[in-house]
């Protein structure tokens, strides 16, 4: 295969806490249990790697997901949890899904108790998305946030490369607009609720899961 007719490496880059809450508001699931709002990154990635379908052919290379970790001392359960979660994710497909798990910070809030919060994260993912395309691991990087701070990495990727080397995505809803600030010439997925039910995952991860029996 020559290089003309070679596919194009899309790898995904997921700012985990903002698409999982940001779900939750667009299709109406703040209310209910917290396993609404978690969806499958690898089938997400599969998804965006498919479109926009005016473009050339695509493979989707890479699915890194940045998001906190909560401590295995200030919370054994929601460690255990992300963890459980992690390894499920990967499971998908080893060689292209790369969890990127960054300790949570915690402070003291009011009386003793501990306030939990993502240090670093968006950083984290903006030099992995610009590293990626810079470094040539993939030839677009889709960045899915609807963080206005990672407007910067969509910049620089542009500014550096092309708008056609990044893409951002979002959910969609009548609701929820929600969506990193558009750059001239960056295409922008919106995944609606249709969408989304075809990746939801409502695995109670903060069980262990059960083992077969005999």
């Amino acid at each position: 295969m020559n290089e003309s007719s070679a596919p194009v490496r899309v790898a995904l880059f997921i700012d985990w806490q903002n698409a999982y809450r940001s779900a939750r508001l667009a299709f109406a699931h703040a209310r209910e249990s917290n396993r609404s709002g978690n969806f499958n990154p690898y089938r997400l990635g599969l998804l965006l790697a498919n479109g926009p379908r005016d473009r050339p052919s695509r493979q989707l290379v890479k699915v890194e997901i940045h998001r906190g970790l909560p401590s295995a001392t200030r919370d054994r359960v929601g460690n255990a949890a992300n963890h459980r979660q992690a390894q499920a994710w990967v499971r998908e497909s080893p060689k292209v899904v790369v969890p990127r798990l960054r300790p949570l910070r915690y402070r003291k809030g009011p009386g003793s108790e501990l306030i939990a919060s993502e240090k670093g994260v968006d950083v984290q993912l903006a030099l992995a998305a610009v590293g990626s395309v810079i470094g040539g691991e993939c030839d677009i990087a889709i960045i899915f946030s609807h963080d206005s701070d990672l407007l910067p990495a969509v910049e620089t990727i542009r500014d550096l490369r092309s708008a056609g080397h990044v893409e951002t995505a979002s959910w969609t809803s009548p609701t929820f607009k929600t969506r990193i600030p558009p750059v001239g010439g960056v295409f922008n997925h919106f995944v609606d609720r249709n969408a989304f039910a075809q990746i939801e995952d409502l695995t109670d991860y903060s069980r262990p899961a059960r083992r077969a029996g005999p």
